[in-house]
């Protein structure tokens, strides 16, 4: 018999996942955009997005830093944050907070 082993998700990852789809963004602490869906129905897109920032927030890192991530092209590719970067970058970080995945 074949079995398959399917990993477990990253849970930062899940939670991007799942946060992607309706996105409250911030700006200083304000709550400026609610339920934005910032990659339409592109699961894959969306997957591929999470395990990038994933793998940056295993390392501390403040909005500032997470907005300049957002816009190099690792992490561009798949969400094209231009001057939405500083919003987006305050949104995942109070979500994943507020959800105690961060410090």
């Amino acid at each position: 018999m074949i079995e398959f082993h399917i990993p477990e998700a990253d849970p930062i990852e899940a939670a991007v996942i799942e946060w992607v789809a309706a996105a409250d963004l911030y700006r200083d602490g304000e709550l400026v955009r609610e339920g934005v869906n910032l990659l339409g129905s592109n699961e894959i897109a969306a997957k591929a997005w999470a395990r990038v920032l994933a793998g940056r927030l295993r390392e501390p890192i403040d909005r500032d830093g997470l907005a300049e991530f957002l816009l190099t092209r690792e992490a561009a590719q798949h969400v094209r944050a231009y001057s939405s970067a500083p919003i987006i970058a305050e949104g995942i970080l109070v979500m994943l907070t507020s959800k105690g995945l961060l410090p």
